[in-house]
């Protein structure tokens, strides 16, 4: 039946909307890509366009709409040639919208790394083939899915599902873009954000005429059509803008855009047959899948630049399926109860997925064979505006000039562009730079003379202080206990000593004075050459205190070197602000019971039935300029002497030294240590503190001098 004039007016009007999203789709996928690579896309979304509409009129309309073979395939109406009303007219000008929208889905998908002749070939084939035969199914009276009842009002599996499993096809035989899952670097961001929304904005009034027009007449459910449609877009935006935003932590642009695209394309199945409100589920559902099917391509490294096959495939699907879900029978007209709608709508989805994919694969895989799909890495690299077009730009020029002067090492030239254009703002820049750049080179030149007279100068400091370094290295070396002499002395022992620079302000000292066996561990105020002469001062000071001035007890050669480190560094002296010091842990071990005195170091002991005990020392230290008092006391503590007996004296190095989140190893963590291994050999000790200490440490720096002594009685 003809159209009425205003039906006609509604569907040309409608036509002319849809032709529109040719621009929406071209200013989404231009503001997606990257810079170098927006011509191509632009370019490709006007030609897709035009030959996707000569192919429809000499080809795909006479197989959608022409005279059905079984239901398969149509056979007449070739170039349009007999259809020259003006209602036929216009409804083949309403149908080549939709073989043009079906086309474009592609470009996005496969941007960046598609030749221009292949895509237009594929373009071609898409257009006259895979695009009118399914659509000869569903949409033409007598095709063998619509006899079944299967529903599309507007084309979620007709139009948006065939561009995306084609997509799908696409991107899988051309493969992912240079970098996109091989480097750990991401590839550069969006040109322009704003161009892709505006392009998203520009779709969203399109799909009325999408919608609304499908109906092929201004009739009373039109309304409800366009307000069904604008209600699952903008619940698909939503959806898509909170899933970003609960798994990003933000929300995303790029997934708000297409979890939009993904509610329209998921509404445009059903929009004539359901409430406003299951539009809004139906919408919300698309967006969601479409960011998971997102997510989930990404995973399987599969490069869909734009989204398409989420956005258009995967939505199209659930819409399609939202139709016997929620559609309202009377609406839907087909007289099949709930369970018979869904699979039918099943068996359509499969049956088309199967031919655009699989038809797509085998197209693409013939195209590629003769006209390689993708375009060499060069060419890529470059981008396609260059390649493909020999399109440049100022920005383009820029970085060509500013690669010369990289290669050729050539400052003095001046890089000259339009002033008034942001790339004349950054060649102005940069040439500012570049004469900074010259200008600190001669300085440099100058200063490199002066440079060179004082290097030998410095050359000849540092080799004296390597030699001092290297001096008193070779004194702290003279002055430990030999491995020889700590076992003639102590007995069975094992011992963890590690400088944290090349010389230590630790030092552990053993000594055998009549009947007396004596053991320290001292840690000295500073690292490297400084704590190194405070160890030398420490090491004269014991010695000279037990075995000349023969102090036998602890406590009273605390209370002897305390006086002794202040006369020597002076720190009793008005205006003095020296402040070194020593933390000592000694012992003297006698026949039947050790005695032990400490001054900020505490002693650790051990017996073999599994009994751990600590006894702290004062919290005094030898020396310590104005925070100590001139005389100090120490208490001695007395441990009765028993087989089996292991002693732990320790500077605090190993307590505090860090991880690589800063959290020492502590010293409630080093008694555990202890207290573990105390029953094992005494090599074996050695060993588990070692790899304690190396696990904890991790790659985190030595952060203080480490010396841990301990000792097994008989």
């Amino acid at each position: 039946m003809p159209f009425p004039g205003v039906d006609m007016l509604w569907v040309v009007i409608a036509a002319t909307l849809v032709m529109s999203m040719q621009t929406g789709f071209c200013m989404l996928e231009a503001g997606l890509v990257r810079s170098k690579n927006t011509i191509n896309v632009a370019i490709k979304n006007l030609l897709d366009f035009c030959v996707a509409s000569i192919c429809f009129w000499a080809f795909g309309f006479a197989l959608m709409f022409g005279a059905s073979a079984s239901g398969w395939i149509g056979t007449s109406e070739w170039l349009f040639a007999t259809w020259p009303t003006a209602h036929n007219a216009t409804f083949f000008l309403f149908q080549v919208m939709f073989c043009a929208t079906s086309a474009t889905i592609v470009s996005g998908a496969v941007a960046e790394r598609m030749s221009f002749r292949g895509y237009l070939l594929m373009t071609a084939l898409v257009s006259s083939t895979i695009y009118p035969l399914s659509g000869h199914w569903i949409w033409n009276e007598n095709g063998w899915l619509a006899k079944l009842g299967f529903v599309d009002f507007a084309g979620s599996t007709a139009v948006h599902s065939v561009g995306g499993w084609l997509s799908l096809a696409a991107v899988l035989i051309i493969g992912p873009r240079l970098g996109r899952f091989s480097s750990s670097t991401p590839l550069a961001s969006s040109h322009s954000l704003g161009t892709a929304t505006f392009g998203v904005l520009i779709l969203f009034v399109a799909w009325l005429g999408f919608n609304g027009g499908s109906r092929l007449a201004l009739t009373e459910d039109v309304p409800l059509i366009l307000i069904n449609t604008v209600l699952a877009g903008s619940a698909g935006a939503l959806a898509g803008l909170f899933a970003a935003w609960k798994f990003k932590g933000l929300p995303d642009l790029p997934d708000t855009l297409n979890g939009t695209l993904a509610g329209l394309v998921a509404g445009t199945a059903s929009c004539h047959a359901v409430s406003p409100a299951s539009a809004v589920v139906i919408g919300a559902a698309g967006g969601l899948l479409c960011y998971y099917v997102t997510l989930l391509l990404e995973k399987a490294k599969i490069d869909d630049v734009v989204g398409a096959t989420a956005a258009h495939g995967a939505a199209g699907v659930w819409g399609t399926l939202a139709v016997a879900l929620f559609g309202q029978p009377e609406k839907l007209g087909t007289g099949l109860g709930f369970w018979a709608q869904l699979g039918v709508q099943s068996l359509g989805i499969a049956a088309v997925g199967a031919w655009a994919f699989g038809g797509g694969w085998v197209l693409l895989k013939l195209i590629n064979r003769f006209e390689p799909l993708r375009v060499s890495p060069e060419a890529e690299r470059v981008g396609l505006n260059v390649a493909e077009h020999g399109a440049s730009t100022e920005i383009i020029d820029l970085l060509s000039e500013m690669g010369r002067h990289r290669s050729q090492g050539e400052f003095t030239r001046r890089l000259e562009f339009d002033a008034f254009t942001e790339v004349g703002q950054i060649a102005h820049e940069y040439n500012q730079v570049i004469a900074k750049v010259v200008e600190e080179m001669e300085l440099r030149e100058g200063i490199a003379t002066r440079l060179r007279s004082e290097r030998e100068t410095a050359e000849e400091s540092n080799r004296k202080i390597v030699s001092s370094i290297e001096y008193a290295r070779r004194i702290q070396q003279a002055i430990l206990p030999r491995p020889e002499t700590l076992t003639e002395t102590l007995g069975e022992h094992a011992l963890v000593y590690r400088p944290r620079d090349l010389v230590s302000g630790d030092f552990y000292w053993c000594l055998r004075e009549g009947d007396h066996t004596f053991a320290a561990v001292v840690d000295c105020t500073g690292h490297g050459v400084p704590g190194a002469f405070m160890s030398l001062v420490g090491h004269a000071l014991l010695q000279q205190i037990v075995a000349e001035q023969a102090i036998l007890d602890p406590a009273a050669i605390l209370t002897a070197m305390h006086q002794r480190v202040r006369d020597a560094l002076r720190q009793d002296t008005p205006g003095s602000d020296n402040q070194d010091g020593m933390d000592v842990c000694l012992i003297r071990i006698d026949a039947d019971k050790i005695l032990f005195a400490g001054a900020r170091r505490p002693l650790w002991w051990a017996l073999p039935d599994g009994t751990f005990g600590e006894i702290k020392g004062n919290r005094v230290s030898l020396g310590g300029g104005h925070h100590e008092k001139r005389r100090a006391h120490f208490d001695q503590h007395t441990v009765p002497r028993s087989p089996g007996l292991t002693l732990y004296l320790a500077s605090d190095g190993y307590a505090d030294q860090p991880n690589h989140l800063r959290q020492p190893f502590d010293t409630r963590r080093l008694r555990e240590l202890l207290k573990r291994i105390a029953p094992e050999p005494m090599s074996a000790q050695t060993v588990a503190l070692d790899e304690a200490l190396d696990a904890h440490r991790g790659g985190a720096a030595q952060r203080d001098d480490i010396t841990l002594l301990a000792l097994r009685l008989n």
